[in-house]
């Protein structure tokens, strides 16, 4: 072979050498481009598991992506199944997902100094009947008027003396605030008395957090109301055969529980706090009572849960968490709680006996705070808390007889230790 031979078949190998080289690397741009695709569809999928990647890619191809990552890559079958249509029934809701299912935790931020009352105490059977200042505790007696408890010296003082049932106190700075349950009207005087300037109509519930008032009305609107200018924004109106409970608020939207009576479930809704028409569900449906009386406080969920012997957990879920924290289990009362810090105050009925407890949600301890005997569940007995002071407030049983008992969390349970309201006044048993 002359050199002119040789020098052709080594400039044919060069060649062959560049093509083998060049699909060596666009084999490797397209191994490296499909990972990289398939990491972003893992890490959808994973955030996201209803994503859909067809509003992304032509849908073929779409489709063999999501499944060469659910099958080859998560395990998961993506075969679709023959699936029976049936026709909805009235005891079945519309399934709806959670679409504000998580929010930066700082968006629960409170300045507690500005919260009116503890939602519990609000939500429960006491209808808000006790809150406290960093001076007093202010307590409500149906049909007597508004009272406060100095702690230091016990003493007490009327407020309000009106034969009125005002409920849901709540009190900031100078004014204590205050709805009238016969004609749901929201009104406020000054903290220390005098004349009541009724700051709006048709208030059903009341929620102060700083300069705003949040409502439930009696035509089921949902809203709040300015502190300085009395004007009343509605950011949601339900349907009249539905129920709205309020279950809390962030600093930047409203949270509420719409029951549907006729179906018997529940829906879960969040809306913007400036703009109305930004309404979303912060937890999937419930049917009939497997959840029951949510609270929303400083972005933890409270509630009770049902289980499979009928009976109910009391439970605790940060917002945006999977991560369920059974607090009590097999309660047989099931009124709101009232969160203060790390300590929680719910009800128990021992035999005949309505208790108070007090539960560390550090330690997990509890304590009974304060008890009342003769009681049962057809009543509105509920725990209500003042800054020191525990208290049982309503009646002992459906239609019977009031009563208002409270002690310092200092102090025992004992009968020594236990106050109670009589001749216009708390004060020790004899």
């Amino acid at each position: 072979m002359d050199e002119q031979e040789r020098q052709k078949l080594r400039k044919k190998r060069q060649r062959a050498r560049k093509r083998k080289r060049a699909r060596k690397r666009f084999l490797i741009f397209l191994t490296i481009l499909i990972v990289a695709l398939a990491a972003f569809v893992i890490t959808v999928k994973i955030c996201n598991p209803d994503f859909d990647f067809s509003t992304l890619l032509p849908n073929e191809k779409a489709q063999q992506v999501v499944k060469f990552v659910n099958e080859d890559i998560l395990g998961k079958t993506t075969t679709t199944e023959p699936q029976t249509t049936t026709k909805p029934t009235t005891t079945q809701p519309t399934t709806k997902a959670a679409d504000y299912d998580y929010v930066e935790f700082s968006d629960f931020a409170f300045d507690t100094s500005l919260q009116g009352n503890q939602l519990g105490n609000l939500l429960n059977k006491t209808n808000g009947a006790v809150t406290y200042s960093p001076s007093y505790i202010y307590y409500s007696i149906p049909n007597k008027g508004i009272y406060r408890f100095e702690p230091n010296e016990e003493k007490n003082k009327k407020v309000k003396a009106d034969n009125y049932n005002f409920k849901y106190l709540n009190i900031l700075g100078d004014y204590i605030y205050f709805v009238d349950t016969d004609s749901n009207t929201l009104n406020r005087c000054q903290i220390s008395g005098g004349d009541i300037l009724k700051v709006s109509d048709n208030v059903s519930f009341a929620y102060l957090y700083n300069d705003r008032v949040y409502f439930i009305g009696a035509d089921n609107t949902v809203g709040y109301i300015d502190t300085e200018s009395f004007e009343k924004t509605v950011l949601f109106t339900g349907q009249a055969d539905k129920t709205i409970s309020f279950a809390g608020i962030s600093l930047s939207r409203i949270f509420f529980v719409q029951h549907d009576n006729v179906a018997d479930y529940s829906e879960y809704i969040t809306v913007s706090l400036t703009d109305s028409n930004d309404r979303q569900y912060f937890r999937d449906d419930t049917l009939g009572d497997d959840i029951i009386n949510l609270q929303l406080e400083c972005g933890f969920m409270y509630y009770y849960q049902k289980q499979a012997d009928g009976t109910y957990n009391l439970c605790r879920q940060k917002f945006g968490s999977e991560n369920i924290v059974t607090l009590a289990e097999g309660c047989n009362a099931t009124d709101y709680p009232v969160i203060y810090s790390n300590r929680l105050y719910y009800t128990s009925l021992d035999g005949s006996k309505m208790q108070a407890l007090e539960l560390n949600m550090n330690s997990m301890s509890t304590s009974v705070m304060v008890s009342v005997s003769d009681t049962d569940t057809s009543g509105t007995m509920a725990v209500g808390y003042g800054y020191q002071y525990v208290f049982l407030t309503g009646t002992r049983s459906y239609g019977g007889e009031e009563v208002f008992a409270g002690s310092c969390i200092y102090t025992s349970s004992s009968r020594d230790n236990t106050l109670i309201f009589s001749d216009g006044k708390l004060k020790y048993l004899e």
